[in-house]
């Protein structure tokens, strides 16, 4: 009788491919979990969507509504160029802490220090993290309820006019990719690194290395030349 790889040759290379992608993602999410992650991103994103909604309903029930006051506070809490320093500051951090847990991992000097700088840098990230998903929930909210979206816009340092689905949909995963850096490099309750930062330490050092400076080198080049 003919084997099923006989009949369908295609089927083992694409379990393969398929196999190899969930072998990859279990490597690179980090020892907090997916739970976490979760957790924290409906929480942050449930607080903003939620107060974009209460702060439409008491404008419009307020005397002067045309003041906005409620909704301009959503709207500073927008804050798109804070979460973008945010970011920024914690990646650089991370391009440097990496050579550093390299040297630590070999010759183990100054532990206590690394794992302050680890922790200083992963409270960027964590921050970064959260301040991203309340900007989703309540650009989310915008979204969704379209009669309030003049008074969403009222204060004129609402940096997002034009809200689309793609946008939203891109700044989620921009900041799924903080909580992903920022926890792999530093972990809460043992103090350890995980995920992709656990990956790159044990990576042959003759392809880690190039890969480094090359990413590190296009990171600090868009910095600089924004």
């Amino acid at each position: 009788m003919p084997n099923i790889s006989d009949t369908h040759p295609n089927t083992a290379p694409k379990s393969g491919y398929v196999k190899l992608l969930k072998q990859f993602i279990k490597q690179i999410i980090p020892k907090a979990g997916l739970i976490h992650f979760v957790d924290t991103y409906l929480t942050w994103f449930t607080v903003g969507f939620f107060s974009a909604f209460v702060a439409g309903v008491l404008d419009n029930h307020a005397g002067a509504v045309y003041a906005a006051y409620y909704t301009g506070a959503v709207n500073e809490a927008v804050g798109y160029r804070f979460w973008v320093l945010l970011s920024v500051i914690g990646i650089l951090l991370f391009c440097i802490g990496l050579p550093v847990i390299y040297f630590d991992k070999t010759f183990n000097l100054f532990p206590k220090l690394i794992n302050r700088y680890r922790q200083f840098t992963y409270t960027f990230f964590v921050v970064g993290f959260d301040e991203g998903a309340l900007m989703i929930g309540i650009l989310s909210a915008n979204l969704v309820n379209t009669s309030d979206r003049s008074l969403l816009l009222a204060n004129k340092s609402f940096l997002f006019s034009d809200v689309g689905f793609l946008t939203i949909f891109t700044l989620a995963l921009l900041n799924s990719l903080l909580w992903l850096l920022g926890e792999s490099f530093y972990n809460r309750e043992d103090r350890s690194y995980s995920g992709i930062v656990g990956q790159l330490m044990t990576a042959p050092s003759r392809y880690a290395i190039p890969c480094y400076f090359l990413v590190t080198g296009i990171i600090i080049y868009c910095v600089i030349s924004q």
